[in-house]
């Protein structure tokens, strides 16, 4: 399935550009979902230009604002893993600096590498994070929104004019599909459901052998132990087959046929709050929900005008920093819910349908969509204001002189044709610049 997700990131490269008031080099990960280090790719560059200066003297802003961070996972980036296959000029070029003493610095962990700036904008999508804080001490000044608000009103756009006609069949309307990484919970809840006599209650699925990994979750090695089932879980519940990009999709059947979604958020055992599309899939159908994520997540919602079913049924699960007591708190709120008698469920589904149908208002509203871009914006121009004062205009002109003061690199620079690497008139160019950007940043 293709998902249009380079909208998103030319909108945001405008934004960036008119606070820049000028190039703004986005990289995004190609194709979206990719997470190797080659597939971080620059969105579109300057066509006047050739590409080494560009690397040089424009402002970059990485997004990994789809997937949670994952700080460590880069940590120990190379050169190789950078480009496998490099050219022959490319390696001449590095061996030539290399014969002159000097290590050019090629970029870690995300960054692309040295420029006229130390530091790199990083374009995320979560609070609470110590992730966050290892990019901010690793040369990055993270600026937050929550990108999934935005890709979520594209993907369930349609879901604005559907009305439902609901058939109810079951209660709980449970996807539960990967569960490899920060998703091994789902395989304890899908436990806990037979357990608390609660399968028949549920309209779900699942998978025993991990469609990312192709192994059975009993020979998977558990982060947590504490997630790993001891029920045969199959014997129970039919298996999935749901693709990796259902969650950017929406079944109307299912919302028909059951009354309360009990969403399984990507976090989970985690203290992060990251909420994804799957959170508002439910809001775009304008159904009633159960959040199973990380603690406070009600709160995030309730943050951009969203309300939760508080005055319906027990939400204190969300409160609950225990994962493994906060998991078992959702399934007895749901073992409630399920002995409600005839009288309570309409009742209260009366009640809990007005919150959803409020949300669902909210959420295709020109309201949140301008929270959402408000948001962004003014962090963008924090963001960029931070970086004004991280220049390494001075650095960088006196690393040059130093470099072309060698006869050898003149003439590699007067010859080279690749426009990933430097020439004569490239360095000229920029240095050109540099000293204006450094005048400037000096002048009172």
């Amino acid at each position: 399935m293709s998902i249009p997700l380079d909208r998103l990131y030319h909108f945001i490269e405008n934004i960036a550009e008119e606070i820049n008031q000028d190039h703004v080099l986005i990289y995004r990960f190609w194709p979206h979902g990719a997470k190797n280090i080659n597939n971080l790719c620059v969105l579109k560059r300057n066509p006047d230009m050739r590409i080494w200066p560009q690397l040089q003297i424009y402002p970059k802003l990485i997004c990994n604002d789809q997937e949670p961070l994952d700080f460590d996972f880069y940590q120990n980036i190379t050169m190789a893993d950078r480009k496998e296959n490099r050219s022959s000029d490319d390696v001449e070029w590095f061996q030539l600096l290399h014969s002159i003493g000097y290590q050019f610095p090629f970029g870690k962990n995300l960054s692309p590498g040295a420029s006229i700036y130390n530091k790199s904008l990083l374009l995320h999508s979560e609070q609470r994070s110590s992730n966050v804080s290892k990019y901010q001490d690793d040369r990055f000044i993270p600026v937050y929104y929550w990108s999934h608000g935005f890709i979520a009103q594209d993907w369930f756009r349609f879901a604005q004019h559907v009305t439902q006609h609901k058939q109810v069949c079951t209660k709980f309307l449970i996807y539960n599909r990967a569960w490899s990484g920060t998703r091994e919970y789902r395989l304890k809840f899908a436990e806990l459901l037979i357990q608390h006599d609660l399968v028949k209650d549920c309209k779900t699925k699942i998978n025993s052998v991990e469609p990312e990994l192709d192994i059975h979750y009993s020979q998977h090695k558990f982060s947590n132990e504490a997630w790993r089932p001891t029920e045969i879980l199959e014997n129970y519940f039919p298996v999935s087959t749901a693709k990796s990009y259902y969650s950017a999709d929406f079944d109307i059947e299912d919302y028909e046929a059951t009354d309360i979604e009990v969403v399984l958020e990507t976090l989970f055992d985690d203290r992060r709050l990251h909420l994804t599309e799957k959170s508002l899939r439910p809001i775009a159908c304008g159904q009633p929900f159960i959040l199973a994520t990380t603690h406070g997540s009600l709160q995030y919602l309730r943050n951009y005008g969203f309300k939760t079913f508080d005055h319906v049924w027990n939400e204190s699960y969300d409160l609950e920093i225990d994962p493994v007591q906060r998991l078992i708190s959702i399934v007895k709120l749901m073992q409630q819910i399920a002995q409600w008698t005839p009288q309570q469920r309409h009742q209260k589904l009366a009640q809990a349908q007005i919150v959803a149908d409020h949300n669902k208002k909210h959420f295709f509203s020109h309201h949140f969509t301008q929270q959402v871009a408000q948001e962004l914006e003014n962090n963008l121009k924090q963001g960029f204001q931070t970086l004004s004062q991280c220049n390494n205009f001075e650095s960088w002109i006196k690393d040059w002189e130093c470099i072309t003061s060698h006869q050898q690199i003149q003439h590699w620079l007067e010859s080279n044709s690749n426009p990933d690497l430097p020439n004569s008139q490239d360095v000229d160019l920029v240095k050109r610049i540099a000293v204006e950007k450094l005048s400037k940043a000096n002048t009172p």
